[in-house]
């Protein structure tokens, strides 16, 4: 320590591994955008290296102090840059030589296995499966990597099960977005989880080739099914069944996606993963069973037969990042009870986030990573200075007091990064979270208490019976707690520029009332100033901006009008569900300031700056030409001639929707390429934005 007493120090010199985490990340974001591109580069970096530490050791034995620091400092940080940068190369299944996508048209068939229970979706089932090996002719390869398999329901009943082996066809397409404004970016997000190709087929194009064995199951599998069995079994109600299923196992495959956006709306969504509560409660259950350990010099025995039960429970609910952080963080917690160290919170966490990010580089851009990681950082930060605002009298007003002052202390550094993911912000978390801390935490207890009780059936089904109750009428007060959130938060909009200027306002905040740094005070009001003028200028583009855009949505057509704060439905199938609709369009109207519906009667010709847009809702048989820059074709596809549109509209570009057979649509795509006609078809391209500021 440089500085003392430990309240003047940096909290980097009291957290030393924060120092470590910032040129991990800096590795692993250097990956994902490829700034460091190649081997050469690598090469070259690492003779640099080799070139610095020869000057460290001639300072060293020169006895130059502070330059063998600094030296220190900046060749620490090298090596950990290219450290995190080849976990990421090691990491990507792409860089492996025998990656199944290196022979993606050049085989016959592909041998894989079912590695998770399908997902029934609305027409297909969908399958992950692993590859096993390619087929090319009569050579058999080994192959590896992930993909996903969509099965069309085109027979009854379905005959996969997770652990098949099952041979398939070479008919792979690559993961890809659909070109929606703002959509979420799903080819990224399965790129970084190593998933890059897909099939669609029916069930007749796949072949059971081995049926799963109970035999080759590991002990963690039979453990997960076993828990499942029995929390089937016993919880009668199947609403109740799936969401404890969640909280305990992390299946959350058949959660109901109402329930769970009325948890994320009531801001009490992290009850669902399994996190630092599960293990704390599973830690309570072990402690009690050793509770003839009496003797505090024996508290260290409790913690090191916990640590391989806890990591046994963890992997057998799917080691999500959140549980694998809370085991991790519970590890660090033993050790330092048996080397008699002290503990400190912080620097645990970011220990936790070093070993996670080494263990799983791209985690850094997991959803549930980055929510955990700062949920616990802003517990650890803010639970005490604001639980000492209020002493309480009683033992209950202390536990009800405890539950609000943790929600308080986590929405500080969660609301933003919710807003920026999700756009909405839980105004009634407090609420929700001390209702859920009440009820949820004693329906944990009680699923646990069912699986370890399974055996004795009377037992098992009372406690079933009053988990069930217990969750429907939770459940019924969140949906109404959930109406109770204004419309427009549900609309809320952060840039990532906002992001980073609202963080930096809560750490000037946060430093100037907590350590009383005067300085910190300027910071935050800087940071303010700048966020209300990047508030004004978002206002005054939206109230400027006129734009069509035609959304690509799977078998169906749906185009609006956006003017300043307003959207209008140009076109739109009646077939389409809102469900499926608000989907694709949320995205947009939310980044675009743009979710109230006006309606109004525009017509079917419109001027946006200088570009002129004609909708075409009918085949105009005329020899009269019509210049325009945008042709929308929204007629019957028997009736389109290409040739002849060009001639009478000379467009720019001609758009053509999705609410044509795929047969048709491939017929002008090829067509349109034959005869150089700027054709834009939605499902090949993705969606389009026609707007006066292009």
């Amino acid at each position: 320590m440089k500085r003392w007493p430990l309240h003047k120090t940096y909290f980097w010199e009291t957290a030393p591994f924060f120092r470590l985490l910032l040129p991990v990340i800096a590795g692993i974001i250097s990956y994902s955008y490829g700034l460091v591109k190649n081997q050469l580069s690598i090469n070259t970096a690492l003779t640099m290296a080799t070139l610095a530490f020869s000057i460290y050791l001639i300072i060293t034995f020169l006895r130059q102090r502070k330059l063998q620091n600094a030296l220190t400092f900046i060749l620490i940080n090298i090596s950990l840059f290219f450290i995190a940068w080849s976990l990421c190369w090691f990491n990507d299944i792409k860089n492996s030589a025998s990656w199944f996508g290196n022979t993606v048209g050049k085989s016959c068939a592909y041998l894989a296995r079912i590695t998770s229970t399908p997902a029934e979706k609305e027409k297909t089932w969908k399958l992950e499966v692993c590859i096993l090996n390619s087929l090319t002719g009569t050579k058999v390869a080994t192959a590896k990597g992930n993909a996903f398999i969509y099965v069309y329901k085109d027979l009854a009943g379905f005959p996969f099960h997770q652990g098949d082996t099952i041979l398939m066809p070479d008919k792979w397409k690559a993961i890809k977005n659909s070109g929606n404004p703002f959509e979420f970016d799903y080819a990224a997000y399965c790129a970084r989880n190593n998933l890059s190709y897909q099939q669609f087929l029916s069930q007749s194009d796949i072949h059971l080739y081995a049926k799963a064995d109970d035999k080759d199951k590991t002990l963690i599998e039979r453990t997960h099914e076993y828990c499942m069995l029995q929390l089937e079994r016993y919880i009668p109600d199947s609403g109740a069944k799936n969401l404890i299923q969640a909280m305990l196992l992390g299946d959350e495959i058949y959660l109901d996606q109402n329930l769970l956006a009325a948890y994320s709306e009531t801001g009490i969504v992290h009850i669902i993963a399994i996190s630092g509560s599960n293990v704390t409660i599973f830690f309570i259950g072990i402690s009690f069973l050793l509770c003839w350990l009496k003797n505090k010099k024996y508290t260290w025995l409790k913690y090191i037969i916990a640590l391989p039960l806890v990591w046994f429970y963890v992997l057998m609910a799917g080691a999500p990042p959140s549980a694998i952080r809370a085991a991790i963080m519970f590890s660090i917690l033993a050790f330092g009870f048996v080397l008699q160290k002290n503990n400190n919170s912080l620097n645990q966490l970011f220990a936790t986030a070093v070993i996670l990010l080494c263990a799983e580089p791209m985690w850094l851009y997991a959803l549930g990573f980055q929510l955990s990681f700062i949920a616990v950082l802003s517990l650890i930060l803010f639970y005490n200075p604001i639980y000492k605002l209020y002493a309480p009298t009683n033992v209950a007003s202390k536990k009800i007091w405890q539950t609000i002052s943790a929600s308080l202390a986590a929405e500080i550094l969660v609301a933003p990064l919710v807003i920026y993911y999700f756009h909405m912000f839980p105004l009634m978390f407090i609420i929700a979270n001390v209702i859920a801390f009440l009820f949820m935490g004693l329906v944990s207890l009680f699923g646990m208490l069912i699986v370890c009780f399974g055996f004795i059936q009377p037992v098992a089904s009372a406690l079933g019976f009053l988990a069930s109750y217990m969750v429907i009428y939770f459940n019924r007060v969140i949906y109404w707690l959930q109406d109770r959130n204004p419309e427009s938060f549900h609309f809320l909009h952060l840039t990532g520029v906002e992001l980073l200027l609202v963080y930096l306002f809560i750490a000037g905040l946060a430093i100037f009332l907590i350590r009383k740094k005067k300085a910190a005070v300027f910071v935050a009001l800087s940071a303010l100033c700048y966020l209300f003028i990047s508030f004004c200028h978002d206002e005054w583009i939206t109230l400027r901006q006129r734009q069509i855009v035609i959304y690509n949505i799977s078998k169906a057509n749906h185009m609006e009008l956006i003017e300043g704060k307003y959207f209008n439905v140009l076109h739109t199938d009646t077939a389409l569900s809102e469900n499926k609709k608000d989907y694709i369009v949320k995205p947009a109207h939310i980044n675009w300031n743009a979710w109230r519906y006006k309606r109004t009667s525009p017509g079917d010709i419109f001027l946006l700056g200088d570009k002129k847009v004609l909708i075409l809702n009918k085949i105009i048989k005329t020899q009269d030409q019509f210049s325009i820059d945008y042709l929308i074709l929204n007629c019957p596809s028997e009736k389109i001639n290409l040739p002849f549109l060009v001639h009478t509209f000379s467009p720019k570009m001609i758009l053509l929707g999705n609410n044509y057979s795929r047969f048709a649509i491939d017929h002008y795509f090829e067509k349109s390429r034959e005869q150089n006609i700027p054709l834009h078809t939605l499902s090949y391209d993705g969606a389009y934005v026609i707007s006066s500021y292009q």
